[in-house]
């Protein structure tokens, strides 16, 4: 099965994230981006509103994704949900192609339902490493 680790980072823990996950499948990444500057306080409380509005935004891709490829999309969670920039890539992608990994300090996705598998990431329990060897075994 073809994967590729889709993802969008603010401060780099998707992207590290990504990075691990990439490793141990052996596939490769792609970032999607957006219009938008998310950076300081502020930045931080606009993505929160634009999460909690399911506002959109333009979105660019650094690679091209094949119909056949299984996704493996990681996001960090503003405001209970994925992020606009990930919100948009799923209005092209069946979310049935989609294993979502869920990056936060201490939450879980408010919903989860539709994808084919939802892993979290949770910093504040330390087990980074194990959550992402064991979701890398499952998908072998």
């Amino acid at each position: 099965m073809s994967y590729k680790v889709v993802y969008f980072t603010r401060t780099g823990n998707s992207r590290r994230v990504a990075e691990k996950l990439s490793g141990q499948l052996a596939c490769e990444m792609v970032e999607v981006k957006d219009n938008m500057n998310w950076n300081g306080a502020f930045g931080f409380i606009k993505g929160g509103y634009y999460a909690s509005k399911n506002k959109p935004v333009e979105i660019s891709m650094d690679k091209n994704l094949d119909a056949s490829d299984q996704v493996i999309l990681v996001s960090p969670l503003w405001a209970g949900g994925l992020v606009p920039a990930l919100r948009e890539f799923l209005k092209t992608t069946s979310m049935e192609q989609v294993h979502l990994v869920v990056t936060s300090n201490g939450s879980t996705i408010n919903k989860p339902e539709g994808y084919k598998s939802v892993t979290n990431v949770i910093r504040n329990m330390k087990n980074e490493d194990t959550v992402l060897q064991e979701l890398a075994e499952r998908l072998k």
